[in-house]
């Protein structure tokens, strides 16, 4: 049986009683998938998964995505990212994001495990979407009703003109806008299980809003990533190797502290596309 800790009251809960060198039972994946819904982020100390298991965990509940169109794998496990980096390879996503968003579906979880961390920094944070709605004005949140945002590439462009060749810069980038594309989502979401409102923005990844100016569009862009960027609905963790986190990518930002150059840093991450249970629970209704 497992038990939680709650690390925040907006956010975050540590779970004990999981052993990963074991198959694990459905019931405690249902479990989990509670609290994952309830605490947005789930965190396991020392859980020490292999990839095999890693693999598994993450099928129980829902799709695997395909690999990262940027990132390279675990060498035999196409579908684990590596995240290697260190200063000869620094991160690039060192600011507050919501994985994937400009995809045709915006990807359930993610799974994410400490292979190599720095002995110092190198912390993930993480933000509730939830919080962030509900502290917003009554008069904001009507205004916000019926805005949608686009989402595209957003800061990956940095990866695409990384380069002293201008022009070779200029076709990469359009390369990729036309490879990647773009996505419009509501600014106000409801998640698809609990039904909760939350805010469907981040910094990273929302380049314009409908139907406004830029000059408008970059005005309330700042006001919301200002607005959520606030203490009160975050929480901060402090790896250590094998340690293990789960987040609901819907309703949660997340921020990789790019503190620990020039130290290395190694993750291994899935992405789950699609959520298992809300297909059942929606083939049920």
């Amino acid at each position: 049986m497992i038990t939680i800790d709650r690390i925040t009251p907006a956010i975050g809960a540590e779970i004990f009683g999981i052993d990963f060198s074991q198959p694990i039972p459905s019931d405690v994946h249902d479990q989990i998938y509670e609290v994952l819904l309830e605490s947005l982020v789930i965190l396991v100390r020392d859980a020490n998964i292999s990839p095999e298991a890693h693999i598994n965990f993450a099928k129980a509940f829902g799709d695997l995505d395909d690999p990262h169109p940027l990132y390279p794998h675990v060498k035999g496990f196409e579908n684990i990212v590596l995240l290697e980096n260190d200063s000869g390879v620094p991160p690039d996503t060192n600011s507050w994001h919501t994985d994937l968003t400009f995809k045709a579906e915006q990807p359930f979880a993610s799974i994410l495990v400490a292979r190599d961390v720095p002995p110092t920094g190198g912390d993930t944070m993480w933000s509730s979407c939830y919080a962030a709605y509900d502290r917003l004005p009554e008069g904001m949140k009507n205004d916000l009703e019926n805005l949608q945002a686009i989402h595209d590439l957003g800061d990956f462009r940095n990866s695409f003109t990384d380069t002293k060749d201008k022009k070779l810069a200029v076709e990469k980038l359009n390369e990729s806008v036309s490879r990647f594309g773009h996505n419009i989502r509501p600014l106000v979401c409801k998640h698809p299980v609990t039904g909760r409102k939350f805010l469907n923005f981040n910094e990273a990844f929302v380049t314009h809003i409908v139907g406004k100016t830029t000059n408008e569009a970059n005005a309330l862009k700042t006001y919301l990533a200002n607005h959520m960027n606030k203490p009160e609905d975050q929480m901060r963790w402090r790896w250590s190797n094998g340690d293990l986190a789960m987040w609901d990518n819907r309703v949660t930002m997340h921020y990789a502290v790019a503190d620990y150059l020039p130290q290395r840093r190694c993750m291994n991450r899935i992405t789950v596309i699609h959520d298992r249970r809300e297909r059942i629970s929606n083939q049920a209704a």
